[in-house]
């Protein structure tokens, strides 16, 4: 899959929306990307592991949730994709730290 443009975002505890915009091959790839911007900024509210984060794409409009624990739980090392699924779990890894 092709990089794609996608708006990422979640509602802290507060109430704040919080938006973080992408270039993403996976879904998963989008979240962690996001979770790494909003982890390097000065935020009150951390996304934890039940944060359920809104991914949208700009081409075609398709829109998901996730949860931080799926994307984690995906991002576990395995070799059940072959080489190239190890290295964009272990980039999703690194994102996350």
């Amino acid at each position: 899959m092709a990089a794609a443009r996608c708006k990422v975002c979640y509602s802290d505890s507060e109430g704040f929306i919080h938006v973080a915009y992408v270039e993403a091959e996976s879904l998963y790839e989008a979240v962690a990307l996001a979770v790494f911007h909003f982890r390097d900024e000065a935020l009150t509210s951390r996304p934890g592991p039940m944060t359920e984060f809104t991914v949208a794409l700009d081409r075609p409009a398709v829109e998901h949730h996730v949860r931080l624990k799926q994307v984690t739980k995906w991002a576990e090392h395995t070799t059940r994709e072959g080489p190239a699924g190890v290295i964009k779990r272990e980039r999703v890894r690194a994102l996350l730290g």
